[in-house]
């Protein structure tokens, strides 16, 4: 592996450094404008380790959803429970939610059009008509606020103008894929324009299900639609209104298992494909065994509707301005597992949420001259409710149960039933300010300050892990009247809190087109409440349901400089990061904990973007990352070991080569080749030998032909080399099996565009 790792190295060295020696064309790349600081700047100027994708880039590549775009994103993964089109848990530089319950914030902030996602399940929503996304490594609580701790992706959609333009795109595709995405805006009136955008996306599944009665799994099925009016009455004054709405009804990816061995001294478990689980079962011995196979005696089905509006507000007062933001989000899904992944009947959970929020933003600036400012407050209140409920039947006579003739178990089961219904009101006001000042000519200062002080009401009436239960062993095996005896111990808990994001830079600019910078900062994440599928730890002592804030300390170097007349582009940056009281998601038996550890991780990012020639360009990204959780409670409490963070490649690298080939008249053709590469990672905190995902390889390719100035036909291969890699795992200690799930396998289709 490290051989591999050294080639890919030189390989991007080579690349870049090369770029001087054919070069000969005076053209320029184009000019990336983001918002990372609060307004529009050049991608070039801005002293934050930033990466960004245009809004055609996103369509050329034929990203669906949130975690296809990670892959163009260096240091990024992602941990997705459900499979793709549910919950999208982004990883920047190692840090990320590796909890499957709807109930925790990231710490990972997403945005859209600068409003806040609180909610996880909201977060893989189907991309359609977007302007561009960013994805902003570090610490940005200072102007973003609510849990950056390891950085933000902002997604921001294509807005009203007053030029009539538009698009329609039909695109097939293998696994009967149909997907149709349309826009039109324009003027209404001289001050009121409109846009108006649509997405229909239907794919059959590609997780075969041997059971005759069960859809496959994996499907798409992803409806949504936006509209937007921007009112500018003149004097400087806008007013954009947006209301969406968007519905997914798909049966997501089932699972696979494989089975486990597990060590008597630290509890940590390793893979035993030839083995079974406690109920005697191996896939192999009903047909499965290949990746996205699977046999299940029950769906995967996920029902979720969200509705959006915003209301932004700006004025400008000649080198002062003024921006109003108010949001509402609704978000309801409700989504059921076979989480054994067999044809017995052990494991079925049901995630029913509800969520809504409101925020409430104000800020004032000053974006030129020497001195340039932003400050503002910010409110945000949020009602959640949930009411997971899972049904374990542990079988307890083990493989030699097993019915000869249906191969299935046919033993004894000690019945558990986990369940919780929890309700979660949080308050949160934040006020903050950013300067920026240039003090020479070379040299510009960067301070920022924010204030947020949370409150959290959590309540828990009836968890099954706390109930009160005469005579059973242990609670979740007691169930409520008329079923069991058992009696509700409701949990309340209240959490209110000051925390505080800084931010101190130095820029340093000692040439035209070349920026160095330096920043330390400090990023805060609200505590919270543990919740859901409680871990035996905390129905024993319930100290261990509320977990604190964590803090991360961060120091930056970086540079971002371009060559050669603007051909060539080098962006880099290297961290160090210092956790207090990081928030360490663990699984262990059938439930699940958060608890507060300090953790270290450092390494560094490159990205490269390159004119070769008149007609080639090339964009490169590479990371190396390095991660460290200290005195990690193994399954085995009697085991302690400092352990790598979750999702935390040491290395992810990705490439794009584009050549535009001229054909003359009103056609021109375009071939594009990309690829992305992510090495081994652990799917857990606690590092088991089983969680480890293997590295992977995979590429695109991608044909357009343009016929004449308004119409486009693409033909696409995606997964050239059908790599189905495991995309999650989880550990069921007490079942004997480990859950998985893999990755899309090779697509391709053509796709249709008519722009005006």
């Amino acid at each position: 592996m490290f051989k591999f790792h050294t080639h890919l190295v030189v390989f991007a060295l080579t690349l870049s450094i090369g770029v001087s020696q054919v070069v000969v064309a005076q053209s320029a790349l184009e000019e990336v404008i983001v918002t990372a600081q609060k307004r529009e700047q050049s991608l070039q100027d801005v002293g934050i380790s930033v990466t960004a994708l245009s809004g055609e880039s996103i369509r050329s590549y034929g990203f669906s959803n949130v975690l296809d775009v990670l892959a163009k994103v260096p240091g990024v993964d992602s941990y997705s429970p459900y499979g793709t089109g549910t919950s999208a848990n982004i990883v920047i530089r190692g840090i990320g939610l590796n909890d499957f319950g709807e109930g925790h914030e990231a710490p990972i902030a997403t945005y859209v059009d600068e409003f806040y996602l609180v909610s996880v399940p909201a977060v893989d929503f189907a991309l359609f008509d977007l302007e561009r996304v960013e994805f902003l490594r570090g610490p940005q609580g200072t102007l973003f606020g609510r849990n950056a701790t390891g950085g933000l992706a902002h997604f921001i959609t294509a807005k009203p103008t007053q030029e009539f333009n538009g698009f329609a795109s039909l695109e097939v595709g293998n696994f009967s894929n149909l997907k149709f995405e349309a826009a039109a805006g324009g003027p209404i009136s001289d001050t009121t324009s409109f846009r108006v955008a649509v997405l229909s996306h239907n794919r059959d599944g590609y997780v075969e299900n041997l059971n005759p009665e069960l859809d496959d799994g994996g499907e798409a099925g992803n409806t949504a639609i936006r509209a937007q009016l921007l009112f500018e009455p003149g004097n400087d004054w806008s007013v954009l209104l947006k209301g969406e709405h968007s519905k997914i009804d798909t049966v997501h990816s089932y699972y696979e298992q494989i089975p486990l061995n597990f060590d008597p001294v630290s509890g940590l478990s390793s893979l035993n494909p030839n083995g079974t689980d406690f109920a005697g079962y191996n896939e192999q011995d009903f047909g499965g065994g290949d990746r996205n196979v699977t046999y299940t005696s029950d769906p995967q089905e996920m029902d979720q509707e969200g509705t959006h509006f915003l209301a932004r507000i700006e004025k400008d007062f000649g080198e002062y301005s003024f921006t109003s933001l108010t949001g509402y989000y609704d978000v309801e899904r409700n989504l059921v597992e076979d989480c054994d992944a067999s044809p017995n009947v052990i494991c079925f959970a049901e995630f029913p949420y509800q969520s809504d929020w409101f925020t409430q933003e104000l800020r004032i600036g000053r974006s030129s001259g020497d001195f340039q400012w932003t400050a503002g407050v910010y409110y945000l209140s949020q009602d959640a409710t949930n009411q997971p409920a899972a049904v374990f039947n542990v079988p307890l006579d083990g493989p030699g149960a097993v019915d000869p003739s249906s191969g299935l178990y046919n033993g004894a089961f000690f019945p558990i039933a986990l369940s919780g219904d929890w309700i979660q009101d949080t308050q949160s006001y934040s006020a903050f300010g950013h300067i920026e000042y240039a003090f020479a000519p070379e040299w510009t200062f960067t301070a920022g300050f924010r204030w947020t002080h949370d409150k959290k009401d959590f309540l828990d009436q009836d968890n099954a892990s706390l109930r009160s239960c005469p005579g059973f062993p242990i609670p979740s095996n007691c169930f409520l009247p008329p079923d069991g005896p058992g009696i509700p111990n409701p949990y309340e808990g209240n959490y209110d809190d000051d925390l505080y994001s800084w931010r101190l830079q130095l820029d340093y600019e000692p040439a035209d087109g070349v920026l160095v910078y330096a920043s330390v900062s400090q990023g805060t994440k609200a505590g919270g409440f543990n919740n859901g599928f409680l871990s035996a730890a905390a129905a024993s002592d319930t100290g261990l349901i509320p977990y604190g804030d964590e803090k991360n300390i961060a120091f930056e170097v970086g540079e971002k400089a371009t060559f050669l007349d603007g051909r060539l582009r080098l962006n880099g940056s290297v961290f160090y990061y210092d956790y207090s009281d990081f928030q360490t998601f663990n699984w262990v038996g059938i439930g699940g904990l958060i608890v507060n550890s300090d953790a270290t991780a450092y390494g560094g990012e490159m990205e490269v973007q390159a004119l070769l020639t008149d007609n080639l360009s090339m964009q490169l990204g590479f990371s190396y990352l390095d991660t460290e959780i200290e005195d990690v409670v193994g399954p085995s409490a009697s085991y302690v070991a400092d352990r790598e963070m979750a999702n935390a490649p040491e290395i992810t690298a990705s490439g794009t080569f584009v050549y535009d080939v001229p054909l003359g008249g009103n056609y021109d053709l375009r071939l594009q080749w990309d690829f992305n590469y992510i090495s081994e990672r652990y799917a857990n905190n606690f590092n088991d030998p089983s969680s480890e995902l293997d590295s992977y390889f995979k590429h695109n390719a991608l044909v357009t032909l343009g016929l004449g100035e308004n119409w486009k036909l693409q033909a696409y291969v995606r997964n050239i080399s059908d790599k189905e890699h495991a995309a999650r795992m989880f550990v069921f200690s007490d079942l004997g099996y480990g859950q998985f799930m893999y990755a899309q396998p090779r697509t391709y289709g053509l796709n249709l565009t008519y722009t005006y």
